[in-house]
């Protein structure tokens, strides 16, 4: 045995020992950041709060980020890391072909930092340059896009975790008074929820018989809740998304033949008594409270045409 080999197999332990703790520490790292992040994005209330959030998380994985929403075609500049672009920027979804191609794709999109990719504000001289597009989106529509490059590196996967995260968070409402969102969809009538006139039985299928007059249950002013309230509405609101999302995930051949039957509610009766079970005892606990069950029931499950539920659907349940 050679006389340096103890030592030269120390220094191998001791370089092996700090390898790992350096990339211990920096997984630890990480992981801290995406959970601040997820942390702080479920408790925003405005669409500021919300970019701020992503913009401030995705900055920890690459140099240079901006957000866009997309409204009508057009793509409009909501926060920025690095780039210092104009507050104001706006550009037509069309002269830009990247975001052209996240949008219409609804994945994650590499181009060129072209004027034609990207437009000539986002656009740089050195032909090597790559820019990363990740599409946000709310329901089935992309509402916004966020843009990272880097010289160096471009941590794509904890990008596209960030872009998901926020896509999922999105508060997707029949009224932007409850909570500030992205690009609202247009409220269809279905969506209002319907509270039946006191001492009157609802029909069976949640319809109105010849005659009857009803209230439109207004969902609240936020600011009128106090934080405990606001924080119960939130609870209801995911626990209706995630609910219903399980039953289209676990089941999709039984919801896709509710749906061409209008009857989801035959079909997925099971399901739906379960969770409106649990959403009467955990949510309806104060005089604010709406069904956001079965908001997102008809606006997912029933593609927002209320009468695929099915003639037995008991209709809201407030």
């Amino acid at each position: 045995m050679h006389v340096l080999e103890p030592a030269w197999d120390l220094l191998k332990r001791e370089f092996d020992a700090a390898c790992r703790q350096s990339a211990q520490a920096a997984q630890r790292q990480t992981v801290y950041n995406l959970n601040q992040f997820v942390r702080r994005v479920h408790q925003y209330r405005t669409q500021s709060e919300w970019v701020l959030a992503v913009v401030d998380a995705a900055s920890k994985f690459v140099a240079q980020v901006a957000v866009f929403s997309l409204m009508n075609d057009t793509v409009n500049l909501r926060g920025q890391q690095n780039l210092d672009l104009p507050a104001d920027l706006s550009f037509s979804l069309k002269a830009a072909g990247a975001f052209a191609s996240a949008v219409d794709s609804k994945d994650p999109v590499v181009a060129l930092r072209t004027p034609g990719e990207v437009t000539d504000l986002l656009s740089t001289s050195d032909v090597s340059d790559r820019a990363h597009l990740f599409p946000i989106v709310n329901g089935s529509r992309v509402v916004a896009l966020m843009f990272a490059a880097d010289p160096e590196y471009v941590d794509a996967n904890a990008l596209e975790l960030i872009a998901g995260i926020g896509s999922a968070l999105l508060e997707r409402q029949v009224n932007t008074a409850l909570h500030a969102q992205i690009a609202a969809a247009p409220m269809v009538a279905s969506q209002a929820p319907a509270v039946q006139p006191e001492h009157s039985p609802a029909p069976a299928n949640g319809a109105l018989s010849a005659g009857e007059s009803v209230r439109t249950r207004t969902l609240p002013a936020w600011a009128d809740l106090s934080e405990d309230q606001r924080a119960l509405h939130i609870k209801a609101q995911r626990f209706s998304r995630v609910a219903v999302a399980e039953m289209q995930l676990h089941r999709p051949e039984v919801c896709r033949a509710g749906r061409e039957q209008n009857n989801l509610y035959l079909f997925l009766k099971t399901e739906i008594e379960k969770a409106r079970a649990t959403y009467r005892k955990q949510f309806i606990t104060i005089p604010s409270m709406v069904d956001y069950l079965h908001i997102e029931l008809v606006r997912t499950a029933a593609e927002g045409n209320e009468q695929k539920l099915g003639a037995d659907y008991p209709g809201p349940l407030v």
